[in-house]
């Protein structure tokens, strides 16, 4: 079987969060350590930045 990539639905989700320590593709954590509806303002703030770059 062939390796998939995970689809990302969310574009902020394709930078790592220096928050809450996420990796890319993976959700924000808040403080009861259950997954984020969003994302936390600077992961968002990250993919703002790097999306004005390219």
């Amino acid at each position: 079987m062939a390796h998939r990539e995970p689809t990302i639905h969310k574009p902020e989700l394709v930078v790592a969060c220096s928050d809450c320590g996420s990796v890319p593709g993976a959700w924000c954590y808040g403080k009861a350590g259950q997954r984020m509806k969003g994302v936390h303002r600077v992961r968002a703030e990250l993919y703002r930045e790097r999306a004005g770059k390219a």
